[in-house]
């Protein structure tokens, strides 16, 4: 039975750790997007758009330049991946989540100085159909808080 000292365990345990962390960043550095085939490419956005919901054709587009961007290298997948996690983490219920995403992609990507890469994003896509641009009908919203301003006066009956 051999007897090492006490420095010489720590310094084998030291070596173990770095070659095991060196390894598992080889693997991962071969599944960046940027690193990607077509295929690869193809299902990162397919995953995605399932992630974050996506239901329009602009928000599938969207998504797509994204991408795109990533492949190039001209924006960081991590900037992709730190997006969609803040928004999962914070708003973990949302029905909508591609919404937090966009938001949230533009305000790092503006903190890392990237923010003219990111593409442009039409949010006039989600007006209701009853909303006209400058005309005088009451949205949803406007209808629902005068019901409840209705209702909050009315009298309580005990």
């Amino acid at each position: 039975m051999r007897h090492y000292s006490k420095s010489g365990l720590f310094l084998l345990i030291a070596i173990l750790a770095v070659a095991q962390s060196f390894s598992r960043s080889i693997i991962a550095d071969d599944y960046t997007p940027e690193n990607f085939t077509e295929a690869q490419a193809v299902e990162y956005e397919r995953q995605l758009n399932a992630l974050l919901k996506t239901r329009r054709d602009e928000e599938k587009e969207f998504v797509s330049k994204i991408v795109t961007l990533v492949r190039m290298g001209v924006i960081p997948s991590k900037l992709v991946s730190t997006s969609y996690q803040w928004g999962h983490k914070n708003r973990p219920n949302s029905n909508y989540p591609f919404i937090y995403f966009e938001k949230v992609i533009r305000i790092q990507a503006k903190a890392i100085k990237l923010d003219s890469e990111i593409p442009a994003f039409d949010y006039s896509i989600y007006r209701s159909a009853g909303q006209i641009p400058g005309g005088n009908d009451a949205s949803a919203g406007q209808r629902t808080q005068a019901n409840r301003n209705f209702f909050s006066r009315r009298p309580k009956i005990r």
